[in-house]
């Protein structure tokens, strides 16, 4: 589906151009004025792009579109306007109600360009939302398993599309307490927090990504990698050896990740890498619940593997 656009203008002969010339990149809807055009954002919205002409009798294309930063902030706007204008038309761009104001006769290159610009900062800004959701989601929100219908363990998601919880549960409920070889691995990732502060949602998504890209790349290949919370991952691992030897492969496997190259704002940096790790061989366990807990006492206590185990 093309992406919606919204123009809105007093002059119909500029609408029909538009629609004429824009139909076959975007899906256009108009408005003869702000009133209107506030109308059909409530009706029709969300819009990722809102332009407006500048003199329209009754409310203002500046007006207009402060408006539409109120009722959708994310909605980004732009404004048209001729040379007569151009002092008001900054004055918007300077208060922030805008991104761009294009002059009057605009070249359908020059839009076209413009409003592309104005759709990737839109999808950008919503992608980023909609991944601190889910981040906040998975660090603040505990699965109560004894008591969580099957539903809500499925809300949790990663944003980096790995399996979560709930087909963790899944996999596991066959194997605890009964098969000697098979090892979960409690994969904390602990600068997840600061590259947040420091470089943004965005970069945080970037490291997630490549963190398990690189646990999927050297775990074998029947072994499972899951998202546990925000900044912990599990991994279900089978091996036909001690505890003591599974141990010493995933020591020489977190060895390797000595840092890590991210993009931030469209360019390479580096960032340090730190993993730290606990095993938990799944026969010890009467069963899932008792698992669990073990498993939860690695997460809030890092320094033990959640069986005692340095």
């Amino acid at each position: 589906m093309s992406d919606r656009i919204l123009f809105v203008d007093d002059e119909t002969s500029a609408l029909d151009g538009f629609r004429r010339t824009l139909h076959s990149r975007f899906d256009i809807s108009t408005a003869t004025s702000g009133g209107e055009g506030l109308v059909t954002l409530d009706r029709d919205g969300p819009f990722p792009v809102v332009v407006s002409d500048m003199r329209m009798p009754g409310m203002s294309g500046a007006e207009f579109l402060a408006r539409v930063r109120q009722k959708a902030p994310d909605t980004v706007r732009m404004m048209l306007t001729g040379h007569a204008d151009l002092h008001a038309a900054m004055d918007a761009v300077n208060r922030g109600h805008i991104l761009h104001f294009l002059t009057k006769p605009c070249p359908s290159n020059v839009l076209v360009a413009a409003i592309n610009s104005g759709l990737d900062q839109y999808h950008a800004v919503v992608e980023e939302k909609e991944l601190a959701r889910q981040a906040r989601s998975m660090q603040h929100t505990r699965v109560d398993w004894s008591a969580a219908a099957p539903s809500q363990w499925e809300q949790f998601r990663s944003p980096i599309g790995l399996p979560g919880p709930a087909e963790a549960k899944v996999c596991l409920d066959p194997l605890i307490g009964k098969d000697p070889h098979t090892f979960t691995v409690l994969l904390r990732m602990p600068v997840l927090a600061t590259i947040e502060q420091r470089y943004g949602q965005s970069a945080t998504g970037s490291y997630l990504t490549t963190v398990a890209g690189f646990l999927q790349n050297a775990l074998s290949s029947g072994d499972r990698l899951f998202h546990w919370r925000r900044d912990i991952l599990l991994a279900v691992v089978h091996r036909y050896i001690s505890a003591a030897a599974v141990r010493m492969e995933m020591e020489r496997m977190i060895a390797d990740t000595r840092g890590y190259i991210i993009e931030v704002q469209g360019q390479p940096t580096m960032v340090a890498c730190l993993i730290t790790f606990g095993l938990l061989p799944v026969a010890q366990f009467s069963g899932f619940a008792e698992w669990l807990a073990s498993f939860d006492a690695g997460c809030e206590h890092p320094t033990t593997d959640g069986a005692g185990n340095r």
